[in-house]
């Protein structure tokens, strides 16, 4: 990664909420597009990679029944708790090698695939492979913008769905973007009906 976790966690613990996550109105209009993708209106078990300060986190709270947020910036974390979702739980954690065990209804990766190396990528993918759940969801999103890391949004979020698409082969991919940012959502399987 061009920014390792000491560098993110600097910016926390200097700024607090360095991307306005709480007061932009762009990351309300993203967080917003991005869960209008997800075809079910509630999710079991969730698991949400790079959860920040729980901005988004709380959002998908609202839509399962548990939810476990995982970042690397120990400083992010804490401000995640400090919102006090009821029904949600965050640990310091760097994928993939914190991944937890366990299967998931819903793994949310937002802003976070591409500042993995190449290696740490491919394993990622791995470890959703067999973590998501039969009939969960899976929604990732990025900067689609150029950075200074290795990898691109466009590139680890079309890798991820085609091997999410090779393994499950009933599904629904539904996308959404701007110029900005890009989104997809996979789903296994058709949504059963009652939105459940």
């Amino acid at each position: 990664m061009t920014r390792d976790a000491a560098s993110f966690e600097r910016l926390y613990v200097e700024q607090g909420d360095p991307w306005n996550y709480e007061t932009s109105a762009y990351e309300a209009e993203k967080y917003r597009r991005c869960l209008a993708l997800l075809p079910r209106t509630s999710y079991g078990a969730a698991l949400e990679v790079g959860c920040s300060i729980g901005v988004m986190s709380a959002l998908i709270a609202a839509r399962c029944d548990s939810l476990l947020g995982i970042d690397f910036a120990p400083a992010a974390v804490a401000r995640a708790r400090q919102r006090g979702i009821a029904n949600a739980r965050f640990e310091t954690g760097t994928i993939p090698r914190d991944w937890p065990p366990g299967s998931w209804d819903l793994i949310v990766l937002s802003e976070v695939l591409y500042y993995l190396s190449r290696p740490a990528f491919e394993q990622t993918v791995s470890c959703v492979l067999n973590a998501l759940a039969p009939g969960g969801a899976c929604l990732v999103a990025g900067y689609a913008g150029d950075t200074e890391t290795q990898l691109g949004a466009s590139e680890t979020q079309a890798e991820l769905l085609e091997a999410l698409a090779a393994t499950r082969p009933d599904h629904l991919i539904q996308r959404d973007s701007t110029s900005h940012w890009s989104a997809a959502a996979f789903q296994c399987g058709a949504p059963p009906s009652g939105g459940r």
